[in-house]
């Protein structure tokens, strides 16, 4: 694609942003513009940028199983209304798009035309799936030209060993609503595990005694358990499962509604039976969120939950009729029980929480990271 780039130095720290000359070629500056099939039209003179970021994300060091979210801010400068196109992140050398999950949240409300003066945010997640450093640049359309945020690379500084899991699981808000649970992964009859998955924390089963796939598999703060943790996980299981139960008359029916574009507060929300999600789902407050699924919850791939406003993934929880399904890639937030079935994390999706499964169910792992 060929084009003049509009660029910003993008200041990680927060330093304001600017329009600044190229030094290699005194005669263009960074607010260049293109024509839509591509070809640049020099300007006579260096205008202010029609388009500039007044707000960018600090992001810190993440480890391999976290994401990190963070809000744009973006400001129409002229005195008319412009166009907007297109928004979106690529990766410009360094740490290839395909290792980094770089996730564009419901939270954006630019729409497809920003008026003068007016500004917008767009809000999205970065999760690294491998060491490196990812060069990022956000580039909007607007009207006939691209306007790109460039700036320094982002050194995610990935964790070498992740901070060990709580080994109590806080399930509700009550006085006596946490137990032992010391298991990041809980299966009744197998866990089987293929390809490089990371999960922190230990790896439980209970009544069965198959788990293989540890190597190559990697399992940091904790190690694979048929007894011990996994018979106290297991024995505390039954307690969690009641508690859900009793949440059911003061549940807010979502029955045949994708769970995908949503945006919701703390509480409990029910599905009769099937629960989906396609694209991304927004959990915005600190607090409680319980999912009450009749049968069973299915991703698509690429999908995502966004926490938001103070939103932590220990206090969110998929509580499933039989089995859970995460599609490809998906970047999954909570606690999930599987009842009667079993939980299929496919390649390279991520869990920020707990895969449980009653004492029939399996769990099956493909290349994932999991993490409370």
């Amino acid at each position: 694609m060929m084009y003049k780039q509009v660029r910003y130095g993008m200041a990680i720290l927060g330093v304001a942003l600017s329009c600044v000359t190229v030094a290699a070629n005194a005669s263009y500056s960074h607010c260049n513009v293109t024509t839509a099939k591509g070809k640049t039209k020099a300007l006579v003179a260096a205008p202010p940028c029609d388009v500039s970021f007044t707000a960018i994300p600090s992001f810190a060091a993440i480890c391999l199983t976290q994401i990190e979210t963070g809000l744009y801010t973006i400001r129409n400068n002229t005195p008319v209304t412009i166009t907007i196109n297109y928004i979106r992140i690529k990766s410009n050398d360094g740490l290839p798009t395909s290792n980094t999950t770089i996730v564009t949240a419901p939270t954006n409300n630019c729409g497809g035309s920003l008026a003068a003066g007016a500004s917008c945010n767009i809000l999205v997640s970065v999760q690294p799936t491998v060491v490196g450093t990812l060069n990022r640049i956000l580039q909007i359309g607007v009207d006939t030209r691209q306007v790109e945020l460039d700036g320094p690379a982002i050194n995610f500084n990935v964790c070498s060993t992740p901070p060990a899991p709580s080994a109590t699981l806080i399930y509700g808000s009550g006085v006596g609503e946490s137990v032992p649970f010391n298991c990041t992964i809980l299966g009744g009859s197998t866990v089987t595990n293929t390809g490089a998955t990371a999960v922190n924390g230990n790896v439980c089963l209970d009544p069965g005694t198959s788990v293989t796939g540890f190597p190559p598999g990697i399992i940091t703060n904790g190690g694979v358990f048929t007894n011990g943790p996994a018979a106290t996980a297991r024995s505390n299981y039954t307690t969690i499962e009641n508690f859900f139960t009793g949440l059911l008359p003061a549940c807010v029916d979502k029955t045949g509604q994708n769970l995908g574009g949503l945006v919701l507060t703390p509480g409990t929300y029910c599905f009769a039976s099937s629960a989906q999600l396609t694209g991304a789902l927004t959990l915005n407050g600190p607090g409680f969120y319980y999912f009450i699924i009749g049968s069973t919850l299915t991703t698509a791939s690429a999908s995502s939950v966004v926490l938001i406003g103070g939103a932590t993934s220990s206090q969110v929880f998929w509580d499933v009729g039989s089995s859970a399904t995460l599609g490809t890639t998906t970047a999954f937030q909570g606690n999930i029980f599987a009842g009667s079935g079993s939980i299929t994390v496919t390649t390279g999706a991520s869990i920020s929480g707990r895969a449980i499964t009653g004492p029939a169910g399996a769990v099956t792992l493909d290349t994932n990271a999991v993490s409370p």
